[in-house]
């Protein structure tokens, strides 16, 4: 493990050994279920995880400016960063899900990337051998 990465680590470490001695909130209760249910995002499955995450936050209430700033507590150490990277440009939750699902799309395998789809649409061909895109 690299020095960034265990730093990295060990900030998401600290950020649960907070959360544990203030007590469980609403938002923790929300974290831990997602984590157990789907595991800690990595930028794969994007779409799965992002709808994953948003309906344990909804069931349990919480605003979207909390589920912006708890979402980098579901994240791998390894896209941490990136992820804080992006947080700090956006100004809601909507505006930070879509720039995940735009950073992160090329993972995701329920969703036809862009560039599939336009290389799709130039193909000649396209009529004639749909399956291509699956």
């Amino acid at each position: 493990m690299r020095g960034r990465e265990l730093a990295e680590a060990m900030a998401v470490a600290v950020d649960h050994l907070v959360s544990a001695c203030e007590g469980t909130s609403a938002l923790d209760r929300a974290i831990e279920a997602t984590i157990n249910k789907i595991g800690r995002f990595s930028g794969d499955d994007t779409t799965s995880y992002m709808e994953a995450y948003k309906s344990e936050m909804q069931m349990r209430n919480i605003p979207e400016d909390t589920r912006l700033t708890g979402f980098p507590r579901v994240v791998t150490p390894s896209i941490h960063t990136e992820v804080i990277e992006v947080q700090a440009g956006c100004r809601n939750w909507a505006d930070f899900a879509e720039r995940i699902l735009e950073r992160y799309n090329f993972d995701d395998s329920l969703q036809l990337s862009k560039k599939a789809f336009m290389d799709w649409v130039d193909n000649p061909s396209k009529g004639r051998n749909a399956s291509t895109l699956l």
